[in-house]
């Protein structure tokens, strides 16, 4: 069996069409078409989105050796990964809180991964997220209101920012 009909069964075994796969690798259908027809070559980097994407063991994607699926212990170390690459948006406050939490003592450590527990307690799903502030549609808005939605916006994002440099510091 080809690369070209692993990637055909990955996705018949999913229960996805080609469509879905474009979607989700953000390529066109006709691509992944004809990746699967052998007729445009499958690049490491579209190798190594699908098997992040969709949870493939890439040495079963390049070769037909081991398990189609990663296990499951070996999906949650990929998140971990994917969450740390310097490519990641976060990466900088997630190496930020990683660092911090690194020091922090036994007690201190306590406190945080109860507040983290207890923000996840309701049955197991962290609770609901706020409404959004303010209307779907901002045409019904006059200006003053606009303005004054606007104005909390950048206020959160300031304060996201404030919050974000202070964990870096003390990093």
């Amino acid at each position: 069996m080809e690369m070209k009909d692993r990637l055909k069964a990955f996705r018949k075994d999913l229960g996805l069409t080609q469509n879905d796969v474009a979607d989700r690798l953000h390529i066109r259908q006709t691509h992944v078409s004809a990746m699967e027809n052998g007729t445009k070559n499958i690049t490491d980097r579209t190798i190594s989105d699908i098997c992040r994407e969709f949870g493939i063991n890439e040495e079963w994607l390049r070769t037909g050796s081991g398990e189609m699926r990663i296990p499951v212990e070996d999906e949650a170390a990929a998140a971990v990964s994917d969450l740390v690459e310097k490519s990641n948006p976060l990466y900088d406050i997630i190496k930020g809180i990683m660092i911090a939490y690194q020091k922090l003592d036994g007690p201190s450590r306590e406190v945080i991964d109860q507040f983290i527990l207890d923000a996840v307690s309701q049955n197991g799903r962290p609770e609901a997220l706020p409404e959004p502030i303010g209307p779907e549609d901002l045409s019904e808005l006059s200006i003053d209101e606009k303005v004054a939605l606007y104005r909390q916006e950048l206020e959160r994002e300031k304060k996201m920012e404030t919050e974000s440099q202070a964990l870096q510091e003390n990093a």
